[in-house]
């Protein structure tokens, strides 16, 4: 017997037991959509099946026994940030296509990233200065992505050296977009919005930036902890590099340069001129053609894989809504809550969004879900912000799997790096996670206060 098969056995183990013993008093197609969220998750994790296949099948079951609306199955399609990811892909391949990236950024990492340590700050610093060039978290990671890869590979590291430091790209990238809003500029949105607390970004800098910049460097030292053996041969291959001068730019080099600064400024002054940064990226692209950065093979970039299985993902979280799973979850923590708030008070409060979004998945939808309980639950008990801001960093702080973060998504589908290297990372960030929440942040809001 395969081991692929043993791992498909196994993965029908645990649904199974659902049906038959139907715990917490779930319905019959309750039970069936929990079977086959943890059924479609093991396999997710075991690859057992191909994640295209698994995540159809999860579709058409979540459809017929969860019942949502249609739009609300298919909310990744249909929206917006469908389009954006899909021209990203092939915007980023036309930068890739340019040169540009390993004339201008290559000499930088090679003069400057010759060790672990500064690899990393690197890696911080790029994806925080990426901020103010890209709106659109998804489409800047895609980009950043691209250059570091391509460093990767012309040093010809080891496959799974090479897994392990564009899981960092990813995972940084995720941390340092809770320093500000515009840091994500979806994800931090909807956390006020469905809080009805309305901040200015001073006031989120003023509560966020400095504790998340502990977070981020607490977080960067558990990584190379975990990742030393990995950290410690591409340092080693990193010495061997000789200094490279920067390259002289040709005629060509420069009109690409400027064709595409004149695209990244539209893109970074979208809150200026109003022009969404979809239709940017969009008529960015289609201009490449004429340049000849993008020609017809490019379109192999889309990963169509990618994008069926964040449908999936994207779909856990209203299927769990609509067939009332969610609230079934959600009512079984209220009792644990304490009479006053405490650092007792703040650690439920993490544990509660974090058992949920581990089941959940989706970030947007666990805060839909935990955000209107909690914040009704601590109303006169605590402030506001302190909830909605231990929430968001149970939410956004930490990963397990790949389908907890769309960030870390992205990467994984694309096959940057595997399931293991987020699982063994994310099981020890979860305990740094906490800590930090009730260490860091606590006594840092209790100051500002």
């Amino acid at each position: 017997m395969s081991q692929n098969t043993k791992n498909l056995l196994l993965s029908f183990i645990a649904p199974i037991l659902i049906l038959i013993i139907r715990p917490l008093g779930l319905t019959f197609e309750q039970s069936v959509v929990l079977s086959t969220l943890l059924f479609t998750i093991t396999v997710w994790v075991n690859n057992a099946i191909h994640k295209s296949i698994v995540s159809v099948i999860a579709l058409l079951l979540f459809y017929g026994f969860g019942h949502p609306a249609l739009p609300k199955l298919l909310q990744f399609p249909l929206s917006e940030n469908f389009i954006l990811i899909v021209f990203s892909f092939v915007f980023s391949q036309g930068i890739a296509n340019s040169g540009l990236a390993e004339l201008l950024i290559e000499p930088f990492l090679i003069r400057n990233a010759k060790t672990k340590h500064r690899l990393l700050l690197i890696i911080y610093l790029l994806a925080f200065i990426m901020i103010f060039v890209i709106p659109q978290p998804f489409s800047r990671v895609i980009i950043l992505s691209h250059i570091f890869y391509q460093y990767f590979n012309k040093m010809q590291l080891e496959k799974g050296v090479q897994n392990v430091l564009m899981f960092a790209v990813f995972l940084f990238s995720m941390f340092i977009n809770m320093t500000m809003i515009r840091g994500d500029i979806i994800l931090n949105n909807a956390l006020l919005a469905m809080s009805n607390q309305p901040i200015p970004e001073l006031t989120w800098l003023k509560w966020m930036a400095l504790p998340t910049l502990i977070y981020c460097f607490l977080a960067m030292l558990l990584f190379s902890r975990i990742f030393h053996r990995e950290l410690i041969a591409y340092q080693i291959e990193a010495g061997k590099i000789p200094h490279k001068s920067k390259v002289a730019l040709s005629p060509q080099n420069k009109k690409h340069l400027i064709a595409l600064l004149i695209m990244l400024v539209a893109w970074a002054t979208e809150d200026l001129h109003g022009i969404s940064g979809t239709y940017i990226v969009i008529l960015s692209t289609l201009a490449m053609v004429p340049l000849g950065l993008v020609k017809k093979s490019d379109m192999k970039a889309i990963n169509a894989h990618l994008l069926i299985f964040l449908t999936a993902a994207f779909a856990i979280g209203p299927v769990m809504t609509a067939s009332g799973l969610a609230d079934v979850l959600f009512g079984r923590f209220t009792s644990f809550f304490p009479t006053q708030f405490n650092t007792l008070y703040a650690a439920v409060i993490l544990v509660v969004t974090t058992v949920l979004h581990m089941i959940l998945g989706s970030n947007v939808t666990t805060m839909s879900v935990v955000i209107p309980g909690l914040m009704t639950t601590s109303s006169g008990i605590a402030s506001p912000m302190v909830i909605m801001f231990l929430i968001f960093i149970a939410v956004c702080g930490h990963i397990i799997l790949p389908f907890h973060n769309v960030i870390i998504l992205l990467g994984n589908g694309s096959g940057y790096y595997e399931n293991k290297t987020v699982i063994k990372y994310g099981l020890f960030l979860l305990p740094l996670m906490l800590l930090s929440a009730l260490f860091v942040y606590l006594p840092w809001w209790r100051f500002m206060t």
